[in-house]
């Protein structure tokens, strides 16, 4: 594991390896420090409100009935019944009890993670707004601790006109224009209003949408993207039409040999 000195994101250089010891010992990882002008990235403070929670999921259900949208409430529905987590999403654990200790926690098989003590937590149906509180809950039953903190992780890509495009782990309460940031910022061409969502190679979310969820400040989790989605920054439209380009030089170069005969 070795710290991105670019982004808020865990990059692997060795297998995992399970915890060893005592309860209360946690195997150290490594994760990139948030970059300190974005408050909001900042590791180990509460995403309370930025997590969709079970009540909003349900409310954005009727929404998207009423607005007829089968899509959006297909995809609403499956998170409330299957949760959000998926095999080999990352999930940061941060106890402290006499000492601060970190620890990532990768969903096997299952929808399952392991914690420290041979504990197991099925994730089937979890939202990543409830998972602390179902994490918590676990290790106060074993370990005395001042402190639980859970992050969850979105592994997505973000592509199109960004300066550094590729995948990232990125904290599930980044706002997606952190996200696009943390790939380098958009290019000279970019065009943010574009911007869309794609999920297994269908576009998920349309421009219109990502743009109101960007001028809402929504984060990864309130769009509902998860592991594998890309999010596509757009390009800006040409002046001229490049078939009219075309156009325009071959009449030039018509009018420049003709001119060329008269003389």
């Amino acid at each position: 594991m070795r710290i991105s000195p670019d982004f808020h994101s865990v990059i692997d250089t060795a297998p995992p390896r399970r915890p060893q010891g005592r309860r209360t010992r946690f195997t150290i990882v490594v994760v990139c420090a948030a970059i300190a002008s974005i408050p909001a990235l900042v590791f180990g403070q509460s995403a309370a409100g930025l997590l969709m929670s079970r009540d909003e999921l349900n409310a954005a259900v009727i929404q998207a009935e009423k607005a007829r949208n089968p899509l959006e409430e297909a995809a609403l529905r499956q998170r409330l019944r299957d949760g959000d987590f998926q095999v080999g999403d990352r999930i940061i654990l941060t106890v402290i009890s006499d000492a601060s200790h970190t620890d990532t926690l990768i969903v096997r098989a299952g929808r399952i993670i392991d914690l420290p003590g041979k504990m197991e937590i099925p994730l089937t149906g979890v939202l990543r707004s409830e998972l602390e509180g179902r994490i918590r809950a676990e290790v106060l039953k074993y370990v005395k601790a001042q402190a639980v903190d859970v992050t969850p992780l979105t592994r997505i890509a973000v592509l199109g006109e960004v300066m550094r495009p590729g995948y990232f782990a990125l904290r599930s309460d980044v706002p997606i224009t952190d996200a696009i940031m943390l790939a380098g910022g958009p290019t000279n061409s970019a065009d943010i209003e574009r911007t869309v969502v794609k999920r297994a190679s269908r576009e998920y979310r349309s421009a219109d949408e990502t743009r109101r969820a960007v001028s809402r400040g929504l984060t990864l989790d309130q769009l509902g993207l998860s592991a594998g989605d890309e999010l596509v920054v757009g390009r800006q439209r040409p002046l001229i039409n490049p078939s009219l380009m075309s156009v325009v030089g071959m009449a030039a170069s018509l009018g420049a040999v003709l001119l060329a005969i008269r003389h």
